[in-house]
């Protein structure tokens, strides 16, 4: 091989090592994004009451308190409530409470015209109906509508 052949072999060395090292980059961050993971979102539960909303507001947040949640926010204007239980980290709720209008989500019950609406999570995972329904039965029996 003479001296005019050496620069050509350099540069088509050079070539491959750019194309591999650009190869595994994209590698890399293809195999970091499938890393990532979205939360799921808390779907949303409901029922109709027949109850002021403020009266519905006052039960849900006496029941919150009864079960050990510290109330992080609460606005009765908005009629929202969110809470985390003090003896679990990662246990949240949040409540919502409107009157009349459209239907909420995830309406399971309508009795009246109070919507509450839960939903939740543990470790990150949402709360399912089988979580959420105690809640909704404390709640009618604080309003009295349950037997």
């Amino acid at each position: 091989m003479n001296h005019r052949q050496m620069p050509a072999l350099w540069r088509a060395a050079r070539r491959a090592r750019l194309w591999r090292v650009a190869w595994l980059g994209l590698l890399v961050g293809m195999l970091s994004l499938a890393g990532c993971a979205v939360a799921p979102q808390p779907q949303p539960r409901s029922i109709a009451v027949e109850a002021t909303a403020e009266a519905t507001l006052k039960a849900t947040l006496a029941m919150l308190a009864e079960r050990g949640f510290v109330i992080r926010h609460a606005d009765g204007d908005l009629g929202q409530i969110d809470a985390v239980l003090a003896s679990r980290s990662g246990y949240e709720v949040h409540a919502q409470v409107s009157s009349g209008g459209q239907r909420p989500p995830g309406l399971v019950i309508q009795n009246g015209d109070t919507f509450l609406t839960l939903s939740g999570r543990r470790g990150g995972q949402p709360l399912d109906a089988l979580e959420l329904d105690p809640l909704f039965i404390d709640v009618q029996n604080r309003l009295g509508l349950l037997p």
